[in-house]
Order: C-alpha cells, then structure tokens, then sequence
C-alpha cells in the first residue's frame, strides 16, 4: 500500500495537472532549419500565442503577456528607446522604469492592469525566434505594422537591442536582439528599446 502511495505522489510531481501539459517546459528555438550538424530544430515546445486585439499579446506555454510595440508615436512605438540607469548601476533610475513603465503602471494602467515590468532576460528571450531575422521574433509580434498604426490594429518589433531587467555581478544589463537574435550585455546609461510584460495566470 505503501509503494502505490509513493508512486501515485511521484506520477502527481511528473505529470501536470489538466490543462497545464505545456507549462514549464522549454520552447522550441523557432528554428525549423538544421545549419549544423546537431541543428536546434526538435527539443522543445512550440509557441502559441494568443492576440485578442487588446494590444498585448499572451503567451499560453509560460502565461506571460506581452505588450505589443506600435508605430504611432505613442508610449508603445517601436522606435522609443530607454535607459536602464542614470548612472548608479544598481538603482532602476533611467527612463526606461521612470518614464515607460511609469507611464503603463499609472491608473487605469494599460489594459487594466498595473504590474508591467520589465521582463528577464530568460523571459525575453522566450519570444525570440532563432529560425528568422529582422526581426527575430514569432509573426505575433510583427504584423501589419506601418506608419500610425497602434497596438490594437498591429504588432511591431524594432530589429534593435531591448533590455531585459537581468543584471549582471559587474552592473550591467542583459539585452536580447531582435535584428539577428544575439544577446549580449552592456552599460545601463545606453538607450535601448524595451517591450513590457507581466504575470498572467
């Protein structure tokens, strides 16, 4: 009796709970083309995302939701670029936390909510797609923009370096790009774009 204890505790641990089959396992790099002799093209998840007109996109494997980039001149064009710091390499001072998300988080906040942040590095980079460039990210994120659209007729990404809010022991940042799919980190007074996001389960 036990044993079938134990092994039904376990089969609880390893399986998910209905409904939840995809949660917290990787996702597929995006990359459908082996340029190597291993390639990136099997292990993982594919992406779904869900865009339900309302100007951000959710994430259904992670449950994160994301918001879209316009190109309207708003608070959310793609062409808006940010600092991580004035200066103190430890304190979230630039205008990326003191203008951009300030502007999201201020009641009524965008679409309703007010927890946008900015996301980590390992979260960045789960809407990144290896398997194309400029940009390198999922058509949910890049679609039908053009000039004066906003978040809720399209979907823009700059092919530029975003900030993630992953800092390093030295004091710099984490960025990913979206021109070509490399991540690399740099001082936090440079201006770089920034795509919020926040917790949606």
């Amino acid at each position: 009796m036990r044993t079938l204890a134990i092994a039904t505790a376990i089969l609880a641990i390893l399986l998910p709970a209905s409904g939840e089959a995809a949660r917290g396992k990787v996702k597929r790099t995006g990359q459908a083309t082996s340029f190597g002799a291993l390639g990136d093209t099997t292990a993982g998840l594919t992406a779904s995302y869900v865009d339900n007109g309302l100007g951000f996109v959710k994430d259904q494997r992670t449950g994160l939701v994301w918001e879209k980039k316009s190109d309207d001149g708003s608070v959310h064009d793609r062409d808006n670029v940010y600092t991580w710091s004035t200066g103190d390499p430890w304190s979230a001072t630039g205008t990326a936390f003191t203008v951009f998300l300030a502007a999201l988080n201020t009641p009524p906040c965008f679409a309703g909510s007010c927890d946008w942040r900015l996301p980590t590095l390992n979260e960045l980079e789960t809407i990144r797609d290896i398997g194309t460039f400029w940009p390198a990210t999922s058509s949910f994120f890049d679609t039908n923009c053009q000039p004066a659209c906003s978040v809720t007729t399209c979907s823009c990404t700059k092919p530029a370096y975003y900030w993630s809010s992953s800092t390093l022991l030295s004091g710099g940042a984490w960025t990913v790009d979206f021109g070509y799919g490399n991540v690399i980190a740099d001082t936090k007074t440079k201006t770089y774009s920034v795509r919020a996001v926040r917790s949606g389960w």
